[in-house]
């Protein structure tokens, strides 16, 4: 895969002005990509990926200036069809699905990605499983696995979701999804749209993002640098990882050294509940982008995160200012379903109140989730307690 402008002349000659940024971003930038070596490969990817679009929306606007930092929002929710940014991923992945031929996929989620790979697979044909942990069924919605080629399986320890999922790989000999370029891709989408957004209306001093493996930056920043010739600095690059489960921010401090954690207490955001991203082979990356940046990465735990619920903002807290904006983050019982977007705010405002963000200074924030259609009703097929439950009399053997 390649990018194909070299410039912002040539970047602007190969967007698609059919598709609006907030109907499609993967059709409105496919063309800026050679995605694979032959010609007639790369026409056929292209076209699959019309095919499964569905919607992959995103927009940026002003959302406040506080101690005199411009806040920008990156709204990655409420314009894409499963609600999150892993609309992107889905639409991409079962594209390369299509392509390559595959009918049969497996895959792990804390729950956003393994959503939107469902959704996106079964309306293309695929027959889908997905692996979750248990407790996190309650941020799903049940609609989604009402077709027979949506299978859901449920992970009692979710420590066990990666080795059920590729153990069922291995026994089956089905397609595990998404590889790790394919998520690269994914977010180098993000990266053209944010591009284009600086072309039109100036750079941005920081992005910030929540993050677990740092697929999201990577991706976005390999855009960047390609285009690096354009801009006097590289926007500085904050990522924000949950107290609980900061594998990337304990490497990051401990200079590399320590790169495992075992979360002790409740993940605040329970879609990231991996605590070995690392195994993805993402942090060298990452570090380079925080080193050329200048960049940093912080936490967020559950009190910083009720504190920063209720900050008061001109008369609205932060709830009320995306409502204005129509992002309407869906709540149950008073309280925020998925909070891995809202964590992103946290940490920026965390570190504009430490003066990391200065005065002057403009941020975008990756609001990557939180509006939500969940009803927690969704009831897996198969409930996991151990590796063996796969293999007894009964099981998986008996799918396919």
């Amino acid at each position: 895969m390649k990018i194909l402008a070299k410039n912002k002349i040539d970047f602007q000659q190969c967007i698609d002005l059919r598709y609006p940024p907030e109907i499609s971003i993967v059709l409105r930038y496919r063309d800026v990509f050679q995605f694979e070596e032959s010609v007639e490969k790369d026409i056929e990817y292209k076209h699959w990926l019309q095919k499964t679009s569905i919607r992959e929306g995103s927009r940026i606007f002003p959302l406040l200036n506080y101690r005199g930092v411009e806040v920008f929002i990156l709204d990655e929710t409420s314009l894409m069809h499963s609600k999150t940014l892993k609309s992107i991923d889905g639409c991409i992945t079962i594209a390369k699905c299509k392509l390559k031929g595959y009918e049969k996929a497996v895959f792990e989620s804390g729950g956003n990605t393994g959503a939107a790979l469902t959704q996106y697979g079964n309306r293309a044909g695929i027959e889908t499983f997905m692996f979750i942990p248990e407790e996190n069924l309650f941020l799903l919605n049940s609609e989604i696995f009402k077709p027979q080629k949506a299978h859901l399986f449920s992970v009692e320890n979710p420590r066990m979701v990666k080795e059920a999922a590729h153990l069922l790989t291995k026994l089956k000999g089905w397609k595990h999804i998404p590889e790790r370029e394919w998520r690269y891709e994914a977010s180098m989408f993000r990266g053209l749209f944010i591009l284009e957004q600086m072309f039109e209306k100036g750079e941005f001093n920081w992005l910030t993002q929540t993050i677990s493996a740092a697929f999201g930056p990577i991706g976005i920043y390999r855009v960047l640098k390609h285009f690096k010739q354009e801009w006097k600095d590289l926007p500085r690059f904050l990522g924000i990882q949950q107290e609980a489960n900061p594998p990337m921010f304990r490497a990051w401090k401990d200079r590399g050294e320590r790169t495992e954690w075992s979360f002790q207490e409740e993940l605040l955001t329970k879609v990231m509940y991996d605590a070995q991203p690392q195994t993805y082979g993402t942090y060298e990356e990452l570090k380079d982008i925080l080193v050329r940046t200048r960049g940093d990465l912080t936490t967020i735990n559950h009190q910083e995160f009720k504190e920063f619920l209720k900050i008061d903002f001109n008369g609205k807290n932060i709830l009320e200012l995306l409502r204005d904006h129509g992002v309407e983050i869906t709540l149950k019982d008073g309280k925020v379903i998925e909070k891995t977007g809202l964590i992103a705010l946290a940490g920026t405002f965390k570190e504009i109140g430490k003066g990391t963000i200065g005065k002057g200074e403009k941020v975008l924030c990756c609001l990557t989730s939180g509006v939500s259609d969940a009803n927690g009703k969704a009831r897996p097929e198969f409930r996991i307690s151990k590796l063996e439950d796969i293999l007894r009399e009964g099981g998986f053997p008996s799918l396919g």
